[in-house]
């Protein structure tokens, strides 16, 4: 929420060096991610997860000292900057997290996406769509939602570049074959949305990467921590009373 360890540390009636050393011990025996796996367990169990259609998608976010960092990277893309990378996946119908991989700021989002589905994979049975950006464009990532996950991909193909008489380059029939296992029906494909109210909502309510903390280590547990608090906040609105 934004609070430095000294508020909450007021707040919650203890003493400072005493909530960082219990934050050191957690961070230290992983507790933070165990919980949240352990809510999104339950959230499966619930039926929160319906695997109907889900959505992948990546987040940059800047370090908070605004240079290289341990495990960050420069961004070289649309903008200039350096930080770390979030990739979630979430189900469209829900907003329920299933996965999340934390990485450098640089590494290309479809190298992440079979990585990220195959974390996700004891939710996914029987799912229905896969759907993402342009970005996710790739044979290998189309060939692993058909052929593993039994579901088709909801990823628009990037159009093909054109020549200097402003015809498109590329072969029709090479084309078609890679519609194989898509769907392009906008209806399905706008479902997407809800992973980005996902990054929004981890920034904005959250403040993720508004935190005096610094390195990936200290990232990685801030991040858990706003996904901790997404999860029961979502739990919460969905009326579930018993989690």
């Amino acid at each position: 929420m934004g609070w430095d360890y000294r508020t909450v540390a007021e707040m919650a009636g203890v003493s400072h060096t005493t909530l960082i050393r219990a934050n050191n011990k957690f961070s230290k025996a992983g507790v933070y991610q165990k919980f949240l796996i352990n809510l999104i367990k339950q959230a499966y169990k619930e039926k929160l997860i319906k695997r109907e259609k889900v959505a992948l998608d990546s987040s940059f976010v800047k370090t908070y000292s605004g240079h290289e960092e341990l495990g960050s990277g420069g961004w070289n893309g649309h903008k200039e900057a350096t930080g770390l990378k979030l990739h979630a996946l979430i189900d469209s119908e829900t907003g329920v997290l299933i996965a999340l991989i934390i990485g450098d700021g640089v590494t290309h989002d479809s190298q992440v996406a079979i990585p990220l589905l195959k974390r996700a994979r004891p939710w996914l049975k029987r799912c229905g769509y896969v759907l993402a950006d342009k970005g996710y464009d790739d044979t290998d990532l189309v060939e692993y939602i058909t052929k593993s996950l039994k579901a088709k991909a909801g990823i628009p193909i990037r159009e093909m570049p054109k020549d200097t008489k402003g015809k498109k380059k590329g072969n029709y029939q090479n084309w078609k074959l890679k519609t194989k296992g898509r769907t392009a029906k906008k209806s399905i494909l706008n479902l997407r949305t809800e992973v980005e109210r996902f990054f929004s909502y981890l920034k904005r309510v959250c403040k993720l990467g508004k935190d005096a903390t610094r390195g990936i280590k200290r990232f990685v547990d801030n991040t858990y921590l706003a996904c901790i608090f997404f999860m029961l906040q979502k739990v919460w609105s969905l009326r579930i009373t018993q989690f």
